[in-house]
């Protein structure tokens, strides 16, 4: 019995489980929920339901994330993920640029103006941080409380009781 029975075997006879399951692929890309595929792609993730593409990540914290938000038919959470996310990192791509051209630059006046207007935009940086955070603590209280709820149903819904 070779891997790929071994997986054909698990996913036929727990379906229910792979809905709570993350688990990398030999390829290196993670498949999640049973639902959702991520793969890195250069320096970014990208996230694909049913060979689809549903977005692009800076990391996988994030991408999983998102996974999570739109298993939980949270699809504002999802939205916002994604947005903050794609913001952040151009965000971060410009800040970079910037600052390496300012860097190779000789005119003191220049690099003095391009320092200054860096700083509202590594403030702007900041505050998205913090929201993207603020969102993917969303998405991991969302799994937890779906890990808890699994908890309790596969619990006994009340005790043995003998009648002596």
């Amino acid at each position: 019995m070779n891997e790929m029975d071994i997986d054909k075997a698990f996913r036929k006879e727990f379906p229910k489980i792979l809905t709570n399951l993350i688990f990398p692929n030999e390829d290196g890309s993670f498949e999640v929920f049973g639902r959702y595929v991520i793969k890195k792609e250069n320096s970014v993730y990208r996230v694909y339901c049913s060979g689809t593409n549903m977005g692009m990540f800076s990391s996988t914290k994030t991408a999983l994330s998102w996974c999570i938000a739109s298993k939980f038919s949270n699809y504002n959470l999802a939205r916002d993920i994604l947005i903050l996310d794609n913001k952040l990192r151009s965000l971060s791509n410009d800040i970079t640029t910037r600052v390496s051209v300012a860097e190779r630059s000789k005119n003191f006046i220049f690099r003095e103006t391009v320092e200054t207007k860096l700083e509202t935009k590594i403030i702007h940086k900041k505050q998205v941080e913090q929201q993207l955070n603020k969102c993917v603590n969303y998405a991991k209280y969302y799994q937890q409380k779906g890990f808890n709820n699994e908890n309790v149903r596969t619990g006994r819904d009340q005790a043995i009781k003998t009648s002596r």
